[in-house]
C-alpha cells in the first residue's frame, strides 16, 4: 500500500513539473552590425531561426551572427570586445549604443570614460551630463525642475534618437550614402547651430552611425518615395537657389533612393533593384509634397538666418532695340 502511494505521489509530482515546464527562454542575437534581435532562438542549417511574438519569425545566416547571449549586458560585452578602448570617440559610441539598448548605467560609464580620456571633449561631456540628469529623473520622476533641466541639457545630445532599421541597409549607407550626405549636405548640416538633421564629420563607425540615425528620422517607412530626405535632395531649401542634387537621374540621388526604399523595411529585407532612370521630358516632374505640418526649415537654416529668396524677373531680350537705343548717346 505504501509503495503504491509513493508511486502515485511520484507520478503526480512528475505531472506537475511537466505542466509547469517553462517555454523556451528568450535569447538575444548580436548581429555583425551590433544590432540586437530578441526572441526564441533555434540553430538551423546554415544559420539561426528567431521566433518573435510581435515582429514575426526570421532566419539569419550564421555569418551575420556574432553571438547568442542571454542578457543585454552580455551583448554589451560582445560589442565592447570589438571596440577600440583607447579611442574616446569609440567610448562615446558605446555610450550611445548602451543608451539605445536599455543599459543606462553602462552608457553613463562609457560617456564619462570618453570625457576623461579627451579633456575638452564637449560632445562626451554634454552627453554624460544628460545621462546623469536622466538617472536623477528615473529616481525622482515627479521633479518638474529636473525634467526642465533635462530638456535644456538634451537639446544638443538627444536630437538624434535611436531608430530601428533594417540591418541589411547598413553596408550601403556606410559605403555610399554617408559619402553622398557629406558631399551634398554637410556644408550646411554639419554646422554647430543646426538642430534638425544634424550631420557630423567624425570619421569611423561612430560618425557613420550618428549620420545614419539623423537620416533615418527623415525616411518615411510606409511610403519611402515621399521621404523628406528624398524630396529635399532635389528641392532648393534653406535659402539656397539650387537643390543639393540637381536631377533624380543623378547617381547620388539613385543611391540615396535605393537606400531609403529598404532602410526602414522589416529586418532581413534585401536591397531592392534600382529603379529605371526617369525619362527627361519638356515638363518638369511634379514631386510629392511634404506633409503640411513638416517644418520647412528643418533641412536648412534657422528661420531667423534664412536670407530672402531672390525674386524672379523676366529675362530681357539682349537684342531689344530699345536697349540698344538707350545706350547710344545722341551726337550734339
Amino acid at each position: 500500500m505504501n509503495a503504491a502511494l509513493r508511486t502515485l505521489a511520484c507520478l503526480l509530482i512528475g505531472a506537475a513539473f511537466a505542466v509547469a515546464d517553462p517555454p523556451a527562454a528568450t535569447r538575444i542575437v548580436v548581429l555583425d552590425n551590433e544590432n540586437l534581435v530578441e526572441g526564441e532562438v533555434a540553430k538551423v542549417a546554415g544559420g539561426y531561426q528567431i521566433r518573435r511574438p510581435t515582429a514575426g519569425d526570421m532566419t539569419l545566416p550564421a555569418d551575420r551572427v556574432l553571438a547568442v547571449v542571454a542578457t543585454r549586458k552580455e551583448a554589451f560585452t560582445v560589442v565592447l570586445e570589438r571596440a577600440n578602448r583607447r579611442d574616446a570617440d569609440e567610448h562615446l559610441r558605446l555610450a550611445r549604443w548602451c543608451s539605445a539598448n536599455d543599459l543606462p548605467e553602462e552608457a553613463l560609464a562609457e560617456a564619462r570614460a570618453a570625457a576623461r580620456m579627451r579633456p575638452g571633449f564637449s560632445a562626451a561631456e554634454r552627453y554624460a551630463r544628460a545621462l546623469e540628469l536622466q538617472a536623477v529623473v528615473r529616481k525622482a520622476p515627479d521633479s518638474a525642475v529636473v525634467q526642465a533641466k533635462l530638456v535644456s541639457a538634451g537639446d544638443t545630445v538627444t536630437e538624434v534618437p535611436a531608430l530601428d532599421y533594417n540591418s541589411e541597409s547598413f553596408p550601403l549607407f556606410a559605403s555610399k550614402v554617408n559619402a553622398v550626405l557629406m558631399n551634398t549636405c554637410a556644408n550646411c548640416h554639419a554646422r554647430d547651430d543646426m538642430k534638425a538633421f544634424r550631420l557630423t564629420r567624425v570619421s569611423g563607425r561612430g560618425g557613420v552611425t550618428r549620420n545614419l540615425m539623423a537620416a533615418l528620422s527623415h525616411v518615411n517607412p510606409t511610403d519611402p518615395a515621399k521621404s523628406p530626405i528624398l524630396l529635399q535632395a532635389v528641392t532648393p531649401h534653406g535659402g539656397a537657389t539650387e537643390p543639393p542634387i540637381k536631377t533624380r537621374a543623378h547617381p547620388a540621388y539613385q543611391t540615396l533612393e535605393t537606400w531609403a526604399r529598404f532602410a526602414r523595411a522589416p529586418e532581413g529585407t534585401a536591397a531592392p533593384d534600382p529603379l529605371p532612370l526617369p525619362k527627361e521630358s519638356a515638363e518638369p516632374r511634379k514631386l510629392p509634397e511634404l506633409p503640411a505640418d513638416y517644418p520647412t526649415e528643418v533641412f536648412g537654416q534657422d528661420s531667423k538666418t534664412i536670407p530672402p529668396r531672390p525674386t524672379k524677373t523676366e529675362a530681357s531680350d539682349p537684342f531689344d532695340p530699345a536697349i540698344f537705343n538707350g545706350e547710344v548717346k545722341p551726337k550734339r
